[in-house]
């Protein structure tokens, strides 16, 4: 993700990579690198022809994919929990404007439309609102929140007292919470906006936060390096070591591993690691620019029985017995609840 400040301003000056060859390095492929048995891909978001568009790609760098194609630039994709539909932000319409489009490119539909900007959405886990930054109430950025239709666009965050800059919203699992920026900390904010909380103490300026899918750390950048802390105790650790401008950290769904993006071979690449920081693998290999990863959620997942919601659309049903909720598609093969567990009935 670029730069808050640089990033968010109406007027993007994007350097473009002095293109030395026609044709593309070969992009990498590890068959090796496992990360989860359910089906994921990571969005991001990069300038390789031309401008900045909405690329995609298998969890180790293969099947790489274009799905936006316009002379202006779409930044900063998020996928909707049930993995259908991705919103980013672009400057397509003349200033920077919220999209959402299908998860194969079509049928983008921009969702705000204000003189100022808005950027940076995040998709809320239970599919029914997308969290995002404007400058609509000054220059300097609050967080917002909407439905996935662009309806009902509330006001979260105030930094009038303080004239910081809040933006980058990533929502708890539970959906109770939202983590964001508040330059140059990570704060923590009720769904509503209420009890904005300071969550670190950084070394330069944090950025970035990254809620994992437990509930129990945020993955954040701090200077040049990305940092884990621990919600319980307040812990936290660096998982790089090497001021080579890491950025962007994305969980994988079982929470095992994180995407992000490294300038450490040069320039802006992707690539991912263990949670603890372990098994580095570069994913992306391009004399351009790779960045803003975005890694899509489990199509089967789990977690806290309160927590676990059905699919507004009815296409996930929630399978629960005494101690876990598994969500689950009914779209794909064998989408029934498994031995031990009972239908929830819908409210």
């Amino acid at each position: 993700m670029l730069c808050l400040r640089t990033a968010i301003g109406l007027l993007i000056a994007v350097a473009l990579a002095t293109n030395c060859a026609d044709d593309a390095p070969t992009r990498p492929s590890h068959p090796s690198l496992q990360v989860s048995a359910a089906p994921s891909r990571i969005a991001f978001e990069s300038d390789r022809d031309g401008n900045f568009e909405i690329y995609v790609m298998e969890v180790d760098g293969s099947a790489l994919t274009r799905l936006t194609s316009h002379p202006s630039d779409d930044f900063e994709p998020s996928w909707s929990p049930n993995g259908r539909q991705i919103a980013f932000w672009s400057t397509r319409d003349g200033n920077a404007e919220i999209y959402v489009m299908n998860a194969d490119g079509s049928a983008p539909t921009r969702l705000t439309s204000n003189p100022a900007g808005d950027a940076q959405p995040s998709w809320s886990p239970d599919g029914r609102q997308i969290a995002f930054m404007s400058t609509r109430d000054g220059d300097k950025g609050e967080v917002y929140v909407m439905g996935v239709d662009g309806s009902g666009q509330a006001r979260l965050t105030n930094n009038a007292a303080t004239g910081a800059f809040d933006g980058e919203p990533s929502w708890s699992p539970s959906g109770r919470q939202i983590a964001f920026t508040r330059e140059p900390e990570i704060y923590v904010m009720d769904s509503d906006g209420s009890f904005p909380t300071q969550l670190t103490h950084s070394r330069l300026a944090a950025s970035g936060p990254s809620w994992s899918p437990d509930g129990q750390h945020i993955a954040f950048a701090d200077g040049s390096d990305i940092y884990v802390i621990d919600l319980v105790g307040f812990a936290t650790r660096a998982l790089t070591n090497d001021q080579d401008y890491n950025r962007d950290p994305s969980w994988s769904p079982d929470g095992g591993h994180i995407v992000f993006k490294s300038e450490r071979d040069g320039n802006a690449e992707l690539y991912v690691m263990a949670a603890d920081g372990s098994g580095l693998t570069r994913l992306t290999n391009h004399f351009a620019w790779d960045g803003a990863p975005n890694w899509s959620s489990m199509r089967v997942g789990q977690g806290p029985p309160d927590e676990a919601e059905a699919d507004r659309n009815g296409d996930l049903m929630v399978c629960e017995n005494e101690t876990t909720a598994l969500v689950i598609d009914n779209n794909l093969p064998g989408g029934q609840c498994p031995k031990g567990y009972v239908l929830r009935p819908r409210t």
